[in-house]
């Protein structure tokens, strides 16, 4: 049992995702501190909900006017704390006071924006109208009874929080009202409207999808309209604005609706915090007028970007982000244009043959049922979901399936600015790069104040969020529909181009030989789990073997360890271990840009993210070509280049923990297997634990065991 929280007494508030009070107590208790139902002297903690502190339920009261020594807190300090083996600093983890993102420029707004929407109920029509005429305030009472007729009256239209989404099963689906609030409204910031968090994507609801982009859900008549476009121009605009300072973390939606009888038009807008569903919306229309509906959404545009709408839908690139405005995210249609289409072919086809198509069975697969498991689990849609939820990536916003290459470079670039003000090299505010950070890559923060990047670690973080990004990116461009003369599973298979993936009979000298090599290099700072082999598969990936001959022969070859999570696995088959783009930061990598292996496997075992609930993995050993290596003790962001000033082939960022070089097994080819058991070698200077080694030329790999593992967890709490 550790001791982290020793001569902590702790009381719980609210109702919480991670479990009820008694199981978030054994984990307390398992840490060293103390758990009491109610309040007392001895207190030290409350740890709360955002939602319960919000609205100051009877013990936060307490703790401020009875209790002020007692520190109000997140379950997420407790989770850190353990995470970190320390009791972290409790005001890093407040909860913070509730600030809506209101868009006061809407809430404001007195134009004839209003006067000109048709709303679907006859009486609410006059209601609203009346009050947009005469430009009163309408009172918030009687404003939340219109809200919430429009809301009941409305019950035919799918209305919630959510943007397009694909790649996600929407067979069972909640769908949840939003609030439509008039814009000719003043907005009370005292209003009592429940904030639901849209906390699973299987929420989602089915949206429109009629031309090249889907029409907002929140829109009254949206199976009658659909989104303007002109050639490859989409009239749509998904915007996000994160200011930390403020606690903003909001989104705008402006939309150019044409009525499918191409008679009239509307600008729609959708406002509100990310991954709340008390939304504002406004509209323009019904009119006649094409010209008059684009200089309505251009305006808006300009209002809440200050760029030229008419410019930028020219060329994304010539957008300008702007300090306290919104930022342009650019989603990718073309997925949404060819499912619609393939939808269409597929509907036609089933319309015309449709007794043939029922009796056609999915023929069988021609791949062995385990690698069939293997390509489940790494085109598992639900896999990238819950990896990004652990970045708090938004993914409502702006769904996995449509991030796009531009999106994830402007990612980087921004992480690279912040790594040069974290180096001394830059004076450009850390606050305002994190705001662009959060605006550019969205984030669900609840509402929490978001955090300024304001250390390697965090940077590091956000940094391994970006390359899950982008390995998810891969993914999904091999995620395509087949038809069905093809296995689905063979049709995933057939995109990763291997030469061969062929499971290993489990009474087979290289199947023994890898758990021999997992069993002797278990690290002993790992102790809270272990591994089991379940399968290792034999694995040569297309044209790697030619790209790795000229580094066959070379001296220091060694089998070596590389763990990643499961949904970079797509990206590592198909295209390879690589290195980190060019405008990725360099001070996230250890030992500088490079490719990061280890001879002890817990160590790669890390990296490839498992819990408790979640506890199997993949993890790969690969042939490294490491000839003469730079030895260093110390982390040195440069490595890279002082291998290359020393015409060395790689690094090796030395342990002081490593298998036992008496028991090494070397194979016919040469290649070096280090499976001896852990021997300690403290007195070297050595910072590291372990041993890493790092090659910078692609080349110097060839995958050749792909492991499945089972990770075995002492506590429930990892």
């Amino acid at each position: 049992m550790s001791s982290i929280f020793d001569n902590c007494y702790i009381t719980f508030s609210g109702v919480f995702n991670a479990g009820n009070h008694a199981l978030l107590g054994s984990i307390i208790r398992e840490h060293g501190g103390q758990v009491a139902s109610s309040l007392s002297k001895r207190s030290t903690h409350l740890v709360v909900t955002e939602e319960d502190y919000k609205k100051q339920s009877s013990k936060v009261l307490a703790t401020k006017t009875k209790f002020d020594k007692v520190s109000i807190v997140t379950w997420k300090w407790v989770e850190d704390s353990i995470e970190k083996e320390t009791k972290l600093l409790e005001s890093n983890y407040a909860p913070s006071d509730n600030t809506d993102d209101i868009d006061m420029e809407d809430a404001n707004d007195d134009s004839t924006v209003n006067r000109k929407h048709k709303q679907s109920d006859d009486k609410n029509d006059q209601v609203n109208n009346d009050d947009q005429d005469n430009n009163e305030v309408l009172p918030s009472r009687k404003r939340r009874r219109v809200a919430k007729k429009d809301a009941i009256n409305d019950n035919d239209h799918d209305q919630s929080t959510t943007t397009a989404t694909t790649l996600v099963d929407t067979t069972s689906t909640i769908q949840k009202n939003t609030t439509t609030i008039s814009t000719s409204y003043q907005v009370d910031q005292n209003d009592e409207v429940a904030e639901t968090r849209i906390v699973e994507e299987k929420k989602m609801v089915k949206v429109v999808l009629k031309g090249k982009a889907p029409v907002d859900e929140a829109f009254d008549n949206k199976n009658s309209v659909h989104v303007y476009s002109e050639g490859e121009i989409v009239w749509d605009a998904l915007l996000n604005c994160t200011n930390i300072g403020n606690n903003n973390n909001k989104f705008y939606i402006i939309q150019l609706l044409q009525t499918d009888s191409f008679k009239e038009y509307y600008v729609f807008n959708k406002w509100g915090r990310v991954g709340y569903s008390n939304n504002q919306t406004s509209c323009y229309g019904p009119t006649t007028s094409l010209d008059q509906a684009k200089r309505e959404f251009n305006k808006k545009f300009r209002i809440k970007t200050s760029n030229d709408w008419l410019t930028v839908c020219q060329d994304f690139t010539k957008f300008v982000p702007s300090n306290g405005k919104y930022t342009l995210l650019k989603r990718d249609y073309d997925d949404d244009e060819k499912e619609d289409e393939q939808k269409d072919k597929k509907d036609k086809k089933k319309t015309k043959n449709k007794e043939k198509e029922e009796s056609k069975p999915i023929p069988e697969s021609t791949l062995h049922p385990k690698v069939q498991d293997i390509v489940n689990m790494i085109f598992d849609v639900n896999q990238w979901k819950e990896a990004m939820k652990e970045f708090e990536y938004d993914s409502v916003k702006l769904p996995l399936g449509k991030i796009g290459k531009s999106t994830i470079n402007q990612g980087y670039g921004i992480l690279k600015r912040i790594e040069s003000v974290l180096m001394g090299k830059s004076t450009e505010n850390l606050e305002t790069l994190s705001n662009n950070f959060y605006t550019v890559i969205p984030h669900y923060f609840g509402m929490r104040k978001p955090l300024i990047i304001n250390s390697l670690n965090l940077l590091k973080a956000k940094l391994e969020m970006v390359e899950t990004l982008g390995e998810i990116e891969i993914a999904n461009s091999l995620n395509i529909e087949r038809e069905v003369d093809i296995n689905p599973l063979d049709a995933h298979y057939n995109t990763l181009k291997l030469d061969r993936l062929e499971p290993l009979d489990h009474e087979s000298i290289e199947f023994k030989m890898v758990v021999n090599y997992v069993n002797n290099t278990h690290g002993v700072t790992h102790s809270h789990f272990k591994l089991d082999v379940l399968e290792v598969f034999d694995l040569e990936r297309k044209g790697e073997r030619e790209r790795f001959q000229p580094f066959s022969k070379l001296h220091n070859r060694a089998l070596l360890w590389h763990g990643s999570r499961i949904t970079n696995f797509a990206g590592i088959l198909s295209q390879g271990l690589r290195i980190a783009p060019p405008n990725a930061p360099v001070s996230g990598y250890m030992f500088g840009k490079g490719v990061y292996f280890a001879d002890i496997v817990s160590k790669s075992a890390q990296y490839v993210h498992c819990n408790y609930g979640s506890n199997i993995g993949l993890m790969l050993l690969s042939e490294v070509a490491l000839g003469d290596m730079l030895e260093l003790n110390n982390s040195d962001y440069n490595a890279d280049q002082e291998a290359k000033k020393q015409s060395k082939h790689s690094v090796k960022g030395c342990g002081r923990i490593i298998p036992d070089p008496e028991s090494f097994i070397t194979l016919e080819n040469g290649c070096v297997i280090p499976c001896g058991k852990n021997k300690d070698i403290s007195g070297g200077g050595h910072c590291l634990y372990y041993n890493e080694y790092i090659v910078y030329d692609e080349a110097q790999i060839m995958q050749k065991y792909l492991i499945k593992m089972k990770f075995n967890y002492n506590n429930k709490y990892y």
